[in-house]
């Protein structure tokens, strides 16, 4: 029996690993790096990883789980949303994919600051600043397949009505929001703090998405169109 026949257990299992990734991430996030890393000071960088590398390591496995359950919410939204718009589904899969495989081979600039910091023979600050800097754009590069991934899975989950309308707007909300806030990461860097608090924006969406499909999915899922639905008028127009 496939997936879609239990739409309910589907839909929590895959609100619950979208909550884990939102714990690993900003456990690794603001826990580890934000407390590790002095933007702009190598020595000061170098010296705190160097003081702390367990937690430094826990902050990288906990990326690792991250992509992991990613690659898992991507399947498992999918399997939901394919009845609504297969191509459209395939889309928001692939952009996600996308960023995992990103953030994926990102996880080797944290492993080489690591390794930097606490080399026998001395740290070498500006290898470690030079490795989390890159860490941080290449992290930014990904986000943006998840802007675009978060985009096409709005009107895809307003149809399918697993969550409620102010939900599913809300992800492709936080789309527009990971989109330009990665662009001024890459192409005005002097702005992007000032617009990091438009990130609470984000969490609000990404928390309530990942909350209805845990709590209250089964109810929702049990009552989504089937793959006789009509294509929406997003996609057809």
């Amino acid at each position: 029996m496939t997936a879609t026949h239990h739409p309910h257990r589907l839909a929590r299992l895959t609100g619950t690993a979208y909550l884990g990734i939102i714990v690993t991430g900003l456990f690794a996030e603001f826990f580890v790096r934000m407390g590790l890393v002095a933007p702009g000071d190598a020595a000061t960088t170098a010296a705190q990883i160097a003081a702390a590398p367990d937690l430094f390591r826990a902050g990288l496995m906990s990326d690792v789980f991250m992509i992991g359950l990613d690659v898992a919410v991507a399947i498992g939204l999918y399997a939901l949303l394919r009845d609504i718009s297969r191509p459209w589904a395939l889309l928001a899969t692939a952009f996600r994919l996308i960023q995992a495989a990103i953030l994926g081979a990102n996880l080797m600039n944290m492993a080489s600051a690591l390794q930097f910091a606490t080399s026998p023979g001395g740290a070498h600050d500006a290898f470690v600043l030079h490795a989390m800097s890159l860490h941080r754009t290449t992290y930014d590069l990904g986000l943006v397949f998840f802007g675009l991934s978060c985009l096409a899975l709005g009107p895809l989950l307003r149809r399918s009505r697993l969550v409620p309308p102010v939900a599913a707007w809300g992800l492709a909300v936080a789309g527009a929001i990971y989109l330009v806030g990665s662009t001024l990461v890459v192409l005005a860097p002097g702005w992007a703090a000032s617009f990091d608090p438009m990130y609470a924006v984000t969490l609000v969406a990404e928390l309530s998405v990942a909350g209805w499909l845990t709590v209250r999915g089964a109810a929702r899922a049990a009552r989504a169109p089937s793959s006789s639905a009509p294509a929406p008028a997003w996609v057809t127009a």
